[in-house]
């Protein structure tokens, strides 16, 4: 008698696997030892919604303990205590010898949007007296009548999701500093303008910061750095140039201070195209240079060496993300920590020999992995995620180059369905980034391995205006969006089904999110080659787009001025400019509070497919703000993606039998 074994059938990522990824993120190691907190985002199925738990390693005892849910932001300069903001906006002390925590302040937030780089952190002084901390100064927001609003500025909305207001409040965020040992805080930059972004000189006598105070700072999307004396309280300008400055960082020393900067005249509170570069200015704000721009890649997470001769930073390059470093004096850069994978942050140990850092590639999300002998040795520190994976298969993406329809060289990723087969054809969904200077690469993403797990394979791509090609190529979409991005997408799917034999070119998809959802409203209007589409927080009309938008900058930045003045051009690049050849069943999928896309974009998008006769449905997530962002609620996370294979099944699988 011949015994058959029953194989468990192959399994990938489904929607229930979503709320089991632990996201790992922000460690920071403590200044006089190996001890180290983190950050892991997990979801709370009950509740409905996802937290973030900050663990604290012990090196001495090797034992991870939970201080709470939270933001830790700085450790005390002998490591003895923990900063922390709980989710309150209450700022917390713990003592790590008693394990208790106390009271320091409350800390108040604006809605105001200033720009993704922007940093709302609290430091403790060098000298370990003194905290200071960004907040906002609430005794502003309460409207005389709630039932009337008066706008009177340009960013009077807000980021919009599940617990932020939609519309910006008329708060300032300011420097506040507060003794450590307990007390009341003295707000150190009062009146009318916004600070953020805050770095101790060495002598705890200094604060410099990230300012916008140009006549109209609504409306002029430049920053510089300034910098406060805490004694006297007199502000300085130090820096006096077009265009952004981000995050400063004060040396070792003292004698400089580095910071995140771009040059163009047109400014957004949005990704630019511009890279950001590394500056350095002395702490007096003289001899302002770039120390970064021979690399021609976008330079993220400054950080200094202890000796102060050198400055680590992270870039993108060719879908990797590194770990480098630049030399002040030489400005030679080197790899410090590479490979295939993406590391999104990390922490140098306080004699600068080792690091942690969170890293993920394509079939693990991120984690935090640890080096030993000054980088010799890499071992992975933290496996929040290895039980579950254990009895999953995840398909890894094989990256492959071709050449675009003008020979430009472009990069793009092939991920094959879970149950690939060689001798079996399968479904193909071409699935675009945001940005439009994302970047993808080898790096973890829910939706490719939900397609995977669904039986499809997943085609994504590095079209021009994507980062990590130098600036040349990230330009690649000013005054042109859907127009060589656009070209190399369409080489790119036409390489892949000319290379594998197993995908059927008549089962075609196109999906993606913001930036990605405007170039699948764009592909539908420019194409019938796609049997289904998804489009989520996409755009449709960049004339209406330009004056709704949280962000109305980018279309300046983009498009080289004035909306108002490119309006004819601007409706050019708009999809709704084409709809009447559209014939691609679309779903669309948009928050209800989203400002950075707003949802009319998408009611635009759907009564013109509507009157056109193409199958379509919109569906709105009430209270959520725009897209893919951790703070998605689950349920509604679940949903949207169900939506998606759904939606893909049912044109493009069903259709065909």
């Amino acid at each position: 008698m011949i015994s058959l074994e029953m194989k468990a059938p192959i399994q990938g990522l489904v929607t229930n696997d979503l709320c089991k990824i632990r996201k790992v993120s922000t460690p920071l190691l403590s200044p006089a030892s190996d001890d180290l907190v983190y950050h892991v985002s997990v979801t709370d199925i009950a509740e409905n919604d996802r937290y973030d738990l900050m663990i604290l390693f012990s090196a001495d005892s090797a034992k991870r303990t939970v201080v709470g849910r939270g933001n830790a932001h700085s450790w005390s300069p002998d490591g003895k205590e923990l900063l922390y903001e709980n989710e309150s906006g209450a700022l917390l002390i713990y003592t790590l010898q008693t394990a208790t925590s106390r009271f320091l302040t409350q800390r108040d937030d604006s809605s105001y949007f200033f720009n993704h780089l922007a940093d709302k952190n609290c430091i403790w002084s060098p000298d370990a007296r003194h905290i200071a901390y960004i907040s906002a100064d609430i005794s502003n927001t309460n409207p005389e009548n709630d039932d009337i609003r008066v706008i009177d500025d340009l960013l009077y909305k807000s980021k919009g999701g599940w617990g932020r207001p939609v519309y910006a409040d008329h708060s300032y965020t300011h420097i506040y500093l507060v003794p450590a040992a307990g007390g009341p805080p003295v707000i150190l930059t009062p009146g009318a303008c916004n600070e953020h972004s805050i770095t101790w000189a060495p002598d705890s006598r200094y604060i410099a910061f990230i300012s916008n105070r140009s006549a109209r700072p609504d409306n002029i999307q430049q920053s510089d750095v300034w910098k406060i004396d805490i004694q006297t309280q007199m502000i300085t300008q130090l820096t006096e140039h077009a265009g952004l400055a981000y995050q400063p960082k004060w040396s070792p020393d003292g004698n400089h201070i580095a910071f995140l900067a771009v040059a163009g005249s047109f400014g957004t509170n949005d990704s630019t195209a511009e890279d950001t570069h590394i500056a350095l200015i002395s702490s007096h704000g003289e001899n302002f240079r770039y120390l970064t721009k021979s690399l021609d890649r976008r330079i993220e997470h400054v950080r200094w060496h202890p000796s102060g001769n050198y400055i680590y930073f992270t870039a993108g390059d060719r879908g990797d993300t590194s770990i480098y470093r630049v030399s002040i004096d030489t400005e030679e850069i080197e790899v410090v920590q590479g490979g295939a994978g993406c590391i999104s942050e990390f922490s140098l140990d306080a004699r600068g020999e080792d690091m942690v850092f969170v890293k993920s590639d394509t079939d693990h999300p991120a984690e935090l992995f640890k080096t030993k002998n000054q980088g010799a040795i890499v071992e992975q520190f933290t496996h929040e995620n290895t039980d579950w994976l254990e009895i999953k298969t995840l398909q890894k993406a094989e990256t492959f180059w071709f050449q675009s329809f003008d020979g430009t060289s472009v990069q793009g990723w092939l991920m094959p369905p879970v149950d690939f087969d060689q001798t079996k054809h399968y479904p193909l969904i071409l699935l675009i980034h945001g940005g439009p200077h994302n970047m993808f690469g080898h790096d973890f993403d829910e939706r490719m391995h939900l397609l995977s797990q669904a039986g499809y394979a997943v085609v994504y791509i590095n079209p021009r205006g994507s980062h990590g090609y130098g600036q040349a190529f990230s330009n690649g979409t000013l005054a042109n969006w859907g127009g060589n991005d656009y070209q190399d997408l369409m080489a790119g799917v036409d390489f892949v089904l000319n290379k594998n034999p197993w995908l059927n070119a008549e089962q075609l998809g196109v999906t993606g999110q913001s930036y990605g959802g405007y170039m699948t409203n764009w592909t539908i209007t420019q194409t019938s080659r796609f049997k289904a589409a998804v489009t989520d927080g996409g755009l449709s009309n960049l004339v209406s787009f330009a004056g709704t938008s949280l962000y109305h900058s980018l279309m300046e930045s983009e498009f080289g001025g004035r909306a108002y003045d490119h309006f004819d051009l601007l409706w050019q690049c708009s999809p709704l400019r084409n709809v009447a050849w559209a014939t691609t069943p679309t779903l669309i999928l948009h928050g209800e509070t989203d400002n950075e896309v707003p949802f009319s974009q998408a009611e635009e998008m759907y009564v013109a497919l509507k009157k056109r006769g193409v199958e379509t449905k919109l569906v709105q997530y009430k209270g959520e703000g725009h897209g893919w962002r951790p703070d998605l609620k689950p349920n509604n996370n679940a949903d949207l993606n169900e939506r998606m294979i759904q939606w893909f099944d049912t044109y493009i699988k069903i259709a065909a039998t």
